[in-house]
């Protein structure tokens, strides 16, 4: 019998409509290295594929979600492509 595989993946909460925001696993290991190494970036900008509101956001604020990242809305990818 093939187990099931349970999704997770790394994000922060969008500030303006509170859905999780997917990130990198290049961008989730720099938590790692934050108390070590001093040149390390605090920060990253992110924009949520729910609601197109982009944000500077802390290295600390990211945490693991379960499940799989939501898609982009039709009302943020009719926008995109309007401009």
């Amino acid at each position: 019998m093939i187990a099931e595989l349970k999704k997770s993946y790394h994000g922060v909460r969008c500030i303006r409509c509170r859905v999780p925001i997917p990130v990198s696993e290049k961008v989730a290991s720099l938590q790692d290295g934050i108390e070590s190494d001093e040149s390390v970036s605090r920060t990253f900008v992110a924009r949520c594929k729910l609601c197109d509101c982009e944000n500077i956001y802390p290295i600390t604020d990211i945490q693991t979600y379960k499940g799989e990242p939501r898609g982009r809305s039709s009302r943020a990818r009719a926008a995109g492509s309007a401009a």
